[in-house]
């Protein structure tokens, strides 16, 4: 009966055509993904009277249909119009055949059947560094991973300007930000925008610091004039300054006992850190009775801020018994 019937139809749209009347449908296209709100347009030519357009959509979950009436203009044209198609999100995703029809007393047009996918869901972020609040400096690798398997572009943007290869098709990705194109340090917004081929769209920003900047290593305590007395503990302080608040961190700082030579002793026991500002004072102690050094030995101190700039290294000679110096 559906066949006799799709004959019929095709038999008259045949004959429509023939007197200069036609309709056709340029949206969706074959194939094409349609999201959670989609307009379903069409044209129409040669018509008389009222025209009653429907759109049917036949998927996983059965069927929906939309009707609605159009009148034509003094030409018997029915120009550049829509009917709008909306999926929620909890619509069944996949293959639909959409099914528009459209006829007028006395006549009908052909049916027009477009298979599309249905996508109803926004891409989603697996995963992706640098993490908010992160400083940075150098070249700073964007990774990204994504939940999608339809994507049709994304776009990654450093303060709402767009960088070198910064576009792409792939689910999981890296972008290579290089900062010297960055005047000032300070706060930057990195923006991911993702949009799949049915316009679902999701974005990711993330605000990070830029720091290029090293460190400033000061050590305090001792000074190559300090007493250090044999088989006693000592302290030593040391502060590290860097341009930006916070950018210090104490799994960055590295203070240890070597020879003359360079060849490594002991490290340091920490016993305390603190911030103030952009300035962070460490403390530890040297446990004389613990370890055996030579009468001249050297404290060398190393650090390396959360943006990954290495400060200088410092070091002083220090030498057991009162009153020696280098």
């Amino acid at each position: 009966m559906r066949k006799l019937l799709l004959i019929c139809a095709a038999s008259l749209g045949t004959l429509a055509a023939a007197f200069g009347q036609t309709f056709n449908v340029p949206s969706p296209t074959e194939g094409a993904f349609l999201g959670q709100s989609n307009q379903v347009k069409f044209t129409i030519r040669g018509a008389e009277q009222e025209v009653r357009v429907r759109v049917r959509a036949t998927g996983p979950a059965g069927t929906t249909e939309i009707e609605q009436r159009f009148s034509p203009n003094v030409d018997g044209e029915i120009d550049n119009q829509s009917i709008t198609l909306n999926f929620s999100e909890s619509s069944p995703e996949g293959d639909y055949v959409i099914e528009v029809s459209a006829t007028e007393p006395g006549k009908t047009y052909p049916v027009i059947t477009r298979n599309v996918i249905v996508d109803v869901v926004k891409p989603k972020f697996l995963t992706y560094s640098p993490l908010p609040n992160a400083f940075v400096s150098g070249i700073v690798p964007i990774r990204v991973q994504l939940d999608e398997p339809n994507v049709q572009e994304w776009r990654v943007q450093i303060n709402n300007q767009d960088i070198p290869n910064n576009t792409g098709v792939s689910q999981q990705f890296i972008v290579n930000w290089n900062t010297a194109g960055i005047l000032n340090d300070g706060n930057q917004t990195i923006t991911i925008k993702v949009k799949d081929k049915a316009e679902n769209e999701a974005s990711q920003t993330i605000s990070v610091t830029l720091d290029r900047v090293p460190p400033v290593i000061s050590i305090q305590y001792p000074r190559t004039t300090s007493d250090i007395i044999p088989n006693t503990d000592f302290p030593v302080v040391v502060d590290i300054t860097d341009g930006s608040q916070g950018s210090v961190d104490v799994t960055g700082i590295d203070v240890v006992i070597q020879n003359m030579n360079g060849q490594f002793l002991a490290r340091v026991t920490r016993t305390s850190f603190r911030t103030i500002g952009s300035t962070v004072r460490w403390s530890g102690t040297v446990r004389m009775r613990r370890i055996s050094l030579p009468t001249t030995f050297k404290l060398v101190v190393t650090a390396v801020d959360r943006a990954g700039n290495s400060g200088v290294p410092q070091e002083v000679v220090l030498s057991t018994g009162r009153g020696r110096g280098r």
